[in-house]
């Protein structure tokens, strides 16, 4: 009887043991993206317009757009930029624009966030390891610091709180889409670089008037058309031509009113050498495209769509 209850149990824990490693399963993960090879700016925009992120849309507002990230600017569209309708040309480059300028402004309101958070806790008393190296990469990036064994003053940490902040969406795709011809210039379709920034790298596309007495200098390159804003927005952010800038935003902030591109636009004019006139046609574009909503816009919860030219 006793051998039975033994062999009895035995089983019992055989078959429990089948049954703990069935549920142990996992079920697959959903992919973090949806990604989309297209042919055309014909299959573009249908996939823009099946997300709802029509032209008529974006030209009336939207309170939130979606998430898109092209991987690169094709060849076709540098090649068959003066076939297509300006109207049509513009509208897709604002949209996609629109969308990844909101992105990479996230990523910098995220390190905004834990900055503020680790500001409050010094004013407390120590912070820990993890955070104090968090902080010297952030300011060491922000170029606050210009060498790691940099002392983080109080002055400086002032200072990295109006350097780490957003910029201004409408901003975003007004200087895109002049420094680059709607995203058709040469730069762009071979360097997706879409803001005119100077480069002394070898890597650097040279332009083929190069003004000798400036050096060997070139328009840097990216891999997509995401690093060409994140790099833009870091400029921005860090050179001493956009101080006036990064002050008037640290006051609008202070003050509470919102950051918008016509608040900060009159900032911009060392961008250009045409200075003044180059702020007018910023503006001119702000206004002609009905672009101010977009300092307002939210990004939807949505998986990333990418979307992947096939030349």
């Amino acid at each position: 009887m006793t051998r039975r209850l033994a062999l009895f149990s035995l089983i019992l824990l055989f078959y429990a043991g089948c049954e703990s490693k069935v549920e142990k399963k996992e079920t697959p993960k959903e992919p973090s993206f949806i990604r989309y090879t297209v042919k055309s700016y014909q299959q573009t925009m249908q996939i823009l317009d099946n997300l709802g992120y029509t032209d008529e849309a974006f030209r009336k507002g939207m309170k939130t757009i979606p998430r898109i990230v092209i991987t690169h600017i094709s060849k076709r569209w540098g090649e068959k930029a003066d076939k297509i309708p300006v109207p049509l040309k513009k509208s897709i480059f604002l949209r996609l624009l629109a969308s990844e300028a909101l992105m990479a402004n996230e990523e910098v309101q995220k390190e905004r966030e834990k900055l503020l958070k680790i500001y409050g806790e010094l004013k407390k008393g120590p912070i820990s390891r993890s955070d104090t190296k968090w902080l010297r990469q952030l300011a060491l990036k922000y170029k606050v610091l210009k060498e790691k064994n940099e002392s983080l003053t109080p002055k400086k940490l002032d200072e990295l709180l109006k350097r780490v902040d957003i910029i201004p969406p409408t901003l975003i795709l007004a200087q895109g889409a002049v420094e680059s011809g709607w995203g058709t210039s040469r730069f762009a379709v071979e360097g997706n670089a879409l803001f005119g920034q100077w480069s002394f790298s070898d890597t650097a596309l040279k332009p083929k008037e190069q003004r000798s007495h400036l050096g060997n200098y070139g328009l840097a390159t990216f891999d997509s058309p995401l690093d060409s804003i994140r790099s833009y927005l870091l400029n921005l952010n860090t050179h001493p031509a956009y101080r006036r800038f990064r002050e008037l935003r640290a006051r609008l902030r202070k003050e509470n009113r919102p950051l918008t591109g016509m608040a900060l636009i009159h900032t911009l004019d060392h961008y250009s050498e045409r200075k003044e006139a180059y702020v007018e046609d910023l503006i001119k574009l702000i206004r002609t495209n009905n672009l101010a909503w977009l300092d307002r816009a939210k990004l939807q919860t949505n998986r990333p769509v990418v979307i992947h030219p096939d030349a």
